[in-house]
Formats: C-alpha cells, sequence, structure tokens
C-alpha cells in the first residue's frame, strides 16, 4: 500500500533581499559620522582651549606690562617727592626745573604734575599751560583723606579726545597733607602695545583697578565702566589668572574669551579678551577642507555599498534558483526511492499469492521487506549518499521478531553510524539472512531464547556479530544452503570477511571497510 507523501514540489519565497551590505554601510556611515563627530567635537574644544591658553599668555604679557610702568611711574613720582624736601608746592622756576631733573625720562606721551593741598595744580609738564583744579576729584580726595598711592579712572582729561588715567601720591611734610604727585597715562599707549601682539582686530586688551572700575583699555571704552558686576569678576578675589567665556561684552556686545592676570605688587588685573569668531575661524577653516576630502568618500563608500548589494542580489537570485532546483532534485530523488519502496510491495504481495512453499514464500517476502526497509530510510531522511545503520537494522530486526511466534529476547548494540548507499541493501541483506534463520533454527520449538546484535565501527572498518544461543551452526549448514550463499555473495559484494563458529550457540562474525564517496575521501 502506498503511503502518504507530499508530492508537490516547494513553492519558491524569492531570492532573499542581501540587506547585510546595506545594514554593514549603514553602521560604517554611521560610525564615521560618530568618529567625525567626535573628532570635529575635540577640534572644537581644542580650539577654545588654544583660545582660552593665548588669552591667559596674552593677558599675563599685559600684566608684565603694566607692571613696568606702573614701577617706573611710581620710581618718579618718589623721586618728585624726594626733589621737594621741605618746600612748599608752588610754580617757582626753580622747583620746576629741579621736577624736571628729578623724572628724567618718562615713557613717550606720559606727563607729570604737582597740585598743592587745595587740589590747586601748580605744575605739569603738559604743554598747553593749563593748571586746573583737581579738588573735586576722586582720586585727589582719597589721597587727601590719607591714601598713600592711587589710580583714577578711565576718563577724558581736560584736552578733549584724549582719554587717560593717572596714577597719583600723596605727599606728606611732618605729617602733614602738602600736596600730590601725579603721572596722567594716556590710553593711546595700550594701542601701541595692542598693535604688537596680534590678538586679531576684535579683541581688546584692558586695566582694572582691584575694585572693578576700569581705567584703561584698548578700544578705548565711552564712558567709565564698573566690571565689578561681570560674572568673571568673582574669579579675580580668589585667584591670580583665569578665564571666562562672556557671552555678550556690556560694553561693545562682542561674544569673548576674557583672561585675567593680576598685577604684581599692585592693585590692578589685565585683561586680555578675544572674540569667539577669531578664535573658531581656524577651526571652521580647517573643518571646511576634511568636508571636502570626506564627503566625496563617504559618496564613494555608498556608491560601493550599492555596488556590491546589486552583485549580491544577483547571486541571491542565482543561489535561489539553484536551491530551488536541488530542493527538485531531492524531490524526485525521495519519489523515485518512495516508488521503488512500493514497487517492491507490490512484488511482495504478487509472491505471496504465488503457489510456492510457506517457507520459501516467507523467505522471499524478508528478503523483499528488506530491501524496502533501505529505501523507505533513504527517502524518510532525505539521505541519499549515505544510510543510518542504527534505525535500518533495528527495524530489520523487530520485524523479523514479530513474524515468528517466539518470546525471544533482543539485545541490540548498535552503533550510530553511517554507511555509503550501495553498502546498506547488502548489510540489510546479511542481517536480515543471519537474523531469520536464529530465528528459523535456534529458537525452533523453544520457549524463550535470546538473540544479541552488535554493530559498531572504527570510524576504517565496521564489525556485526550476531549471536544466538540456539544448539549451533550445523543444523544451519545442514539445512541452510541458499541463505549462506546469500550472505557470502552479500560479504563479498561489500568487500568484508565473515566467519561462522559456536560458542554457546551460532556466532555469526563480520568486517568490512567502510566505504566513502570519493568527494568525502578527498
Amino acid at each position: 500500500m502506498r503511503d502518504d507523501v507530499k508530492t508537490g514540489l516547494p513553492r519558491s519565497m524569492g531570492a532573499a533581499m542581501p540587506t547585510l551590505p546595506i545594514w554593514l554601510t549603514a553602521a560604517l556611515l554611521l560610525t564615521i559620522m560618530t568618529v567625525a563627530g567626535l573628532i570635529v567635537y575635540g577640534n572644537y574644544n581644542s580650539a577654545l582651549r588654544e583660545g582660552e591658553a593665548k588669552a591667559v599668555s596674552s593677558a599675563h604679557v599685559v600684566a608684565a606690562h603694566m607692571e613696568w610702568m606702573m614701577e617706573a611711574s611710581d620710581l618718579a613720582l618718589k623721586r618728585i617727592e624726594a626733589a621737594l624736601g621741605d618746600r612748599p608746592i608752588d610754580s617757582s622756576a626753580d622747583l620746576v626745573r629741579e621736577m624736571s631733573q628729578a623724572v628724567g625720562e618718562l615713557p613717550v606721551g606720559f606727563e607729570y604734575s604737582l597740585l598743592d593741598s587745595g587740589g590747586a595744580m601748580r605744575f605739569s609738564s603738559r604743554t598747553d599751560g593749563l593748571l586746573p583744579n583737581h579738588a573735586n576729584r576722586a582720586y585727589f580726595k582719597r589721597l587727601s583723606e590719607g591714601e598713600e598711592l592711587t589710580f583714577s579712572r578711565l576718563l577724558d582729561d581736560e584736552r578733549a579726545g584724549r582719554p587717560a588715567f593717572i596714577i597719583a601720591r600723596r605727599i606728606d611734610h611732618k605729617g602733614t597733607f602738602t600736596g600730590v604727585a601725579s603721572i596722567t597715562i594716556p590710553n593711546e599707549n595700550l594701542d601701541r602695545f595692542w598693535a604688537s601682539m596680534d590678538l586679531g582686530p576684535h579683541s581688546t586688551i584692558s586695566v582694572v583697578r582691584d575694585d572693578g572700575w576700569l581705567i584703561a583699555r584698548r578700544p578705548v571704552a565711552s564712558k567709565p565702566v564698573d566690571l565689578s558686576t561681570t560674572e568673571w569678576y568673582p574669579l579675580t578675589r580668589n585667584n591670580k589668572s583665569g578665564f571666562y567665556h562672556n557671552p555678550v561684552s556690556q560694553i561693545d556686545g562682542y561674544a569673548r574669551i576674557v583672561a585675567f592676570w593680576k598685577v604684581q605688587g599692585w592693585p590692578l588685573i589685565a585683561l586680555a579678551a578675544i572674540e569667539r569668531q577669531e578664535v573658531l575661524d581656524q577651526f571652521w577653516s580647517n573643518l571646511f577642507s576634511d568636508a571636502m576630502l570626506m564627503v566625496p568618500l563617504m559618496a564613494i563608500l555608498v556608491v560601493g555599498a550599492f555596488w556590491i548589494y546589486r552583485l549580491l542580489y544577483r547571486t541571491a537570485l542565482r543561489n535561489d534558483e539553484l536551491e530551488q532546483a536541488l530542493e527538485r532534485n531531492r524531490f524526485l530523488l525521495r519519489e523515485i526511492h518512495h516508488r521503488v519502496k512500493n514497487n517492491l510491495q507490490a512484488v511482495m504481495a504478487l509472491v505471496r499469492l504465488q503457489q510456492l512453499p510457506s517457507e520459501a514464500r516467507e523467505d522471499m517476502s524478508r528478503r523483499i521487506a528488506a530491501m524496502i526497509a533501505v529505501h523507505e530510510q533513504i527517502y524518510k531522511t532525505d539521505q541519499f549518499d549515505e544510510v543510518d545503520v542504527a534505525p535500518y537494522a533495528t527495524k530489520l530486526i523487530t520485524d523479523i521478531a514479530s513474524g515468528y511466534d517466539a518470546s525471544t529476547t533482543l539485545s541490540l548494540d548498535l552503533q550510530d553510524l553511517t554507511v555509503d548507499r550501495d553498502q546498506a541493501l547488502p548489510l540489510g541483506m546479511i542481517i536480515n539472512e543471519v537474523v531469520s534463520n536464529a530465528f528459523k533454527y535456534a529458537f525452533a520449538e523453544r520457549k524463550g531464547g535470546r538473540l544479541s546484535v552488535k554493530l559498531a565501527s572504527d570510524g576504517q572498518s565496521l564489525t556485526l556479530v550476531i549471536r544466538d544461543d540456539g544448539p549451533g551452526f550445523e543444523e544451519f549448514n545442514r539445512k541452510g544452503g541458499m541463505g549462506s550463499r546469500l550472505i557470502a555473495n552479500f560479504v563479498r559484494q561489500i568487500g568484508g570477511e565473515f566467519s561462522m563458529r559456536n560458542e554457546g550457540g551460532a556466532v555469526f562474525s563480520m568486517t568490512a571497510p567502510v566505504k566513502r564517496d570519493e568527494q568525502e575521501a578527498a
């Protein structure tokens, strides 16, 4: 009877889309973009750090310059005080001459003056001849109240358009305030110094009094400025130097990196501020140059990925066609073996209908059944080159045992191994003949009995041992002529050797080489 089998071919599901190159390209692009982003971010921060370092070093240079100017100015003021001695501050010609000799050479643009205790200017190195009264000036009031040295805020002096600041020293005679010696430092002195620093057109340098008031700046501020309210000013209370990113300057609105450095020995703070855009200009220029190189490379990568995708897609289509062809061949081979099995079943049915001796008919049926089992094992497992011996032999032995009315104990020790399909049928026929003869002759007219079958392999050869506890193989030789010839022929067919001996019953032993097809052997 024909078993139900799957007779339709597998429906093609279409070639699998080779999405791996796309995912790999996307992952690579994402990685490149991430790395590029990290590099850009790192370069951006590096540019800012370089700007910060430049601002701090510039502030240090400004502080050193101011320290030199203050020391030169203070030294001149002390010489003026020493030259006065006990004389009153007036406009006498002798005093003017001695003041000029005491002061000596000051930097270009510096002017010195003498004021009496009432704030009236008694002498000045100015060439315009003006001698204003400074009694109401804040710096003069601080000195008259006891402060020894002070600085004025940035201001426009009496000559319009000439911003400057003043460093002034109190003059005492026997503990009594007698006047003030001062030096006026023009703001343009910072302009000349700034030009030598190459900080950028929108950068600034400034000098701030310790209380936060601006005393000098390049470019000059249009009015006095109190910087004690800025966010960076509190940093100057506990730090000698530092920097701050100022988003908007309260003087001109530019975003700058502001660095400060305290002037050693003086209540002054030097500032250097570099515009952020000037700091980042080189960064953006480098970024543009890198982008001009990276964008075409990434475009080439994407185009290459899609080209590889097309190649792989075509390969996938071809593989799909080959897979379908392979599956069709498997189906056809499965169908062939199934049809052979069915045909053998039909032959076995015809044999049973023939007028033959029952023993011959049963022997013929078992031999055909052994052939049927091989083809059944092949098409059920889809192993067309090799056959698993253990399940095949188990089915043969149990089918034979079930055909005899004998309570025989089966002991099967079958190693999991595969043999070439050309060996499977002869091996099955050998097992069929030996086991069948054991049941016919060893267990005939007996209640009980034991049959053991052992199949093993060392990789190079296989060993088959079938043992029963019957009377021995003499009876087999006497009555089993057909079976013994079949066994010998099948053993010779697979290139093996066999022996029969008595050892508490009949023992059949066979060894044969384990064949492999040429491709596997290679």
